[in-house]
C-alpha cells in the first residue's frame, strides 16, 4: 500500500512485513556510491572513479579540473578510444550522429574537448550533476560498439545476439535459440532470451535477405505464443524505410518493432522488459 506523509514528503511501501520509505532508500544508494566512488590527485584536478564500468568491464572514470569560477569535466575521450579500439568510426556516419544525439541529449555544452571528448563545464555548486551527466554519457556512447563494421559472412541473427549480449553485461543471463511456450503446450525457438529476477523478453532477429518469410515466421511463432506482447521483441535488420509498411504493421499486431539502425531503440525496449537488478537492501 502506499500513501504519501505529506508533512515529511515521505513514499512509503509495506513489502513482506518490512516498511521502506524514499529516505532509507535513497539514503541506501547514496552511501553505496560514496563507498565506491574514489578520487585521486591529477594535476590541478581530481581523476574521479565511479562504480560504473563499460561494456569491457573497465571502470568509469572522469577528470574534474577547475576552471574560473566553476569545474570542467571530462571523460577524456575514453568512450571515443573504446569505440576506435573497437573499430567504429564516431567522426561519420550513422557513429557521428549517434554520439552527437548523446552529447546533445546528456546536456554536455563541451566546453575546450577535443575531437571525441564528452565534456562539459558548470558552476561548483553543480560539480556532483556535472559528473553524473559526463560519466552517463561515455556509458551511452560505449554501447555505440554494435555499430563496428560487420565481420564478413555475418549472419543477421549473430549481429542482433551480439549486440544484446553487450547490452546485457554480466548482470541478465542469456540463451540463444531459446524456446518460447506457445498456447498448445508446445514450444518454437527464438533468436535469443534475456532474463532478470522473474522477467523475460524474447528477440526475433528478421533479416532483409527474404523479409516477407522472415516476417511470416515471425508473425506465427509470437502470434501463438503465450507470452506477454511486450516482452516479444522483433529486431528488423536495417531502418524502417528499408521494410514495407504493411509488414510493419502486421508485426506490431503480435510484438513490440525495433529496426536495428536506430541507435539505442533495442536497449530501450530491454530496459523496460528487464530492467537492471537491484541491489538488496542491508538492515
Amino acid at each position: 500500500m502506499l500513501r504519501r506523509d505529506r508533512r515529511r514528503f515521505r513514499l512509503v511501501r509495506a513489502v513482506g512485513g518490512m516498511i521502506v520509505d524514499a529516505r532509507t532508500v535513497i539514503g541506501a544508494v547514496l552511501r553505496a556510491i560514496n563507498d565506491n566512488t574514489v578520487a585521486h590527485p591529477y594535476g590541478d584536478g581530481l581523476l574521479v572513479d565511479l562504480p560504473l564500468t563499460y561494456g569491457d568491464g573497465d571502470g568509469v572514470r572522469v577528470l574534474v579540473e577547475p576552471m574560473g569560477t566553476g569545474f570542467r569535466v571530462s571523460d577524456r575521450a575514453t568512450a571515443a578510444t573504446l569505440l576506435a579500439v573497437a573499430g567504429v568510426n564516431i567522426f561519420t556516419g550513422r557513429a557521428a550522429e549517434a554520439f552527437a544525439e548523446i552529447t546533445r541529449g546528456s546536456g554536455l555544452n563541451g566546453v575546450n574537448a577535443v575531437p571525441g571528448e564528452l565534456a562539459t563545464f558548470g558552476a561548483a555548486d553543480d560539480v556532483g550533476r556535472l559528473i553524473l551527466n559526463v560519466a552517463q554519457a561515455s556509458l551511452r556512447a560505449d554501447q555505440l560498439r554494435w555499430l563496428a563494421p560487420r565481420q564478413a559472412g555475418m549472419r543477421f541473427v549473430d549481429r542482433v545476439t551480439d549486440r544484446v549480449t553487450h547490452w546485457a553485461g554480466r548482470t541478465r543471463k542469456l540463451q540463444r535459440d531459446a524456446p518460447i511456450p506457445l498456447g498448445s503446450g508446445r514450444s518454437r525457438q527464438v533468436t535469443v532470451r534475456v532474463a532478470n529476477d522473474g522477467k523475460a523478453a524474447y528477440v526475433q532477429a528478421l533479416s532483409l535477405r527474404d523479409p516477407d518469410q522472415a516476417a511470416e515466421h515471425c508473425y506465427h511463432v509470437f502470434g501463438l505464443s503465450t507470452i506477454a506482447k511486450e516482452s516479444r521483441i522483433a529486431a528488423l535488420a536495417g531502418s524502417k524505410r528499408d521494410w514495407p509498411a504493411a509488414i510493419v504493421a502486421e508485426l506490431q499486431t503480435v510484438s513490440d518493432v525495433e529496426f536495428f539502425d536506430d541507435p539505442f531503440s533495442l536497449e530501450r525496449q530491454l530496459d523496460k522488459v528487464v530492467p537492471p537488478p537491484q541491489p538488496a537492501l542491508r538492515g
